[in-house]
């Protein structure tokens, strides 16, 4: 074994022996049971990327030479497209990762770097299988990406329906060498971020794959890109972890907060509106003063699409909520009396005074702030204290970094964010104020500058 590998070895080690330890002292199922459980659900993602080669006139056609055809497969995993004498050759370069069952109907999540600018993607199942995927809808900043196969009969993953700090996890990926073992270090679950945070070892052996937890269950995706300070990990929460955002679930409570209802288009409603197919879903009533006819979507117009993805179904809508989540406006792309047009929901915000954006805190410290957990406080060994969500200016300058804790203000022990916000409330420019950060096994005090 290289030395460089040791150190994460005896880390996946020690790891994934913890894990069994707090999985038999919960009296939970043994952890060989869940990833032999999980193993037919887990699959391969292979991308393919056309990329056409140019080459020096002399070496044109060379590609249709047999000797060449055969080292090139010798040594090159990339599949070449042989040419004519006149044409570049193309080649399909290939790009793997992990993914995971979450639908019984062939809804498989993967990782968005794996698939993304990809001309064809593939899914190796278990049983060696390989199912043509399209992509459902993406969310590049979490690296997540939903597919879709054309079977109805896959072994789906069960989703998590609580999540709590402390808990311990497992990550999963189709090579046998991507288990790795951690616990739970915070959760980020906000408007626009789903997210949790774990001392997992992550890399391509599980990027892709499923953080389960001790009952097997999905409570998010593994992603060797989302880094968090002090070498932790972030993970895109999965399903039903995420409010009123299952991602194979109908959301009709959506559509009726935004104002609309809809339908498939059956084969009357085909003819009636003289449409070329039965795609799409059909308008059938708005509710007065809502997002939906503030936006300008009338009664029997077809949805097509939401931005850039296909809505063939009502059940395509489900994204609704996603998009919206994540960037508060969407485009609507609808067929009107034949005529395709673009309309955009927007979802105003409210003015709450209890946004952390709203409050002094952000304002003049450039902080957004949660109170601790328990196991947050036993691990530091504090009674008291807050961790930073999001920072920026004056925070940033001062060296603080989301993920800190901080446990003392102006030598006051930190007990509530009301109390920083009070502090917070009566800072001019030119003042600094002292707080006790803990990073990892770095603690000290840190002075921040208020500026205007």
């Amino acid at each position: 074994m290289h030395p460089r590998a040791l150190p994460i070895f005896f880390k996946r080690l020690l790891g994934f022996t913890a894990l069994l330890l707090a999985a038999q002292a919960q009296a939970a199922p043994n952890v060989s049971q869940i990833i032999n459980d999980s193993a037919d659900s887990i699959v391969s993602v292979h991308a393919l990327k056309w990329v056409k080669v140019k080459l020096p006139e002399q070496y044109k056609g060379v590609t249709q030479d047999p000797v060449y055809q055969v080292f090139s497969r010798m040594f090159n995993t990339d599949e070449i497209v042989p040419a004519t004498n006149t044409e570049a050759p193309i080649v399909k370069k290939k790009n793997q990762g992990n993914g995971f069952i979450i639908a019984n109907n062939g809804v498989i999540v993967t990782n968005y770097h794996t698939i993304v600018n990809a001309n064809e993607i593939y899914v190796q199942l278990f049983d060696k299988r390989r199912l043509k995927a399209t992509v459902l809808r993406t969310q590049p900043k979490q690296d997540l990406a939903i597919l879709k196969v054309a079977n109805n009969n896959l072994p789906a993953l069960p989703l998590a329906t609580d999540i709590n700090e402390g808990e311990w996890v497992l990550a999963l990926g189709a090579n046998k060498n991507g288990i790795s073992a951690g616990t739970i270090v915070s959760t980020l679950n906000s408007q626009h971020v789903q997210e949790l945070v774990t001392d997992v070892d992550i890399d391509s052996n599980n990027s892709g794959g499923p953080l389960l937890n001790i009952k097997g269950e999905v409570l998010a995706m593994n992603s060797n890109l989302l880094k968090a300070p002090m070498g932790l990990t972030r993970h895109a929460l999965i399903g039903k972890l995420i409010n009123s955002k299952d991602l194979h679930a109908a959301l009709p409570k959506t559509w009726q907060k935004l104002g609309f209802s809809a339908s498939n288009i059956e084969e009357k409603q085909q003819k009636e509106l003289n449409l070329a197919d039965a795609t799409g879903a059909w308008v059938r009533s708005i509710t007065p003063n809502s997002i939906a006819s503030h936006s300008g979507l009338q009664i029997n117009d077809i949805i097509i699409a939401l931005e850039s993805q296909k809505v063939v179904d009502i059940s395509d809508l489900n994204a609704l909520g996603d998009f919206l989540a994540e960037d508060d406006s969407v485009n609507l792309s609808i067929l009107r009396n034949g005529e395709r047009k673009i309309i955009q929901f927007t979802v105003p915000k409210p003015n709450n005074p209890n946004d952390p954006s709203n409050l002094f805190t952000w304002k003049k410290l450039g902080l957004k702030l949660r109170p601790m957990s328990a196991a947050q406080k036993a691990t530091v060994n504090t009674t008291a204290g807050v961790q930073i969500t999001e920072a920026q200016n004056p925070a940033m300058a001062a060296g603080l970094q989301v993920g800190d804790f901080l446990l003392n203000l102006n030598q006051q022990d930190i007990k509530s964010i009301e109390q920083i916000e009070q502090t917070a409330k009566g800072l001019t420019s030119g003042d600094t104020v002292f707080v006790y950060v803990v990073r990892g096994a770095i603690r000290q005090f840190v002075g921040i500058n208020i500026t205007d």
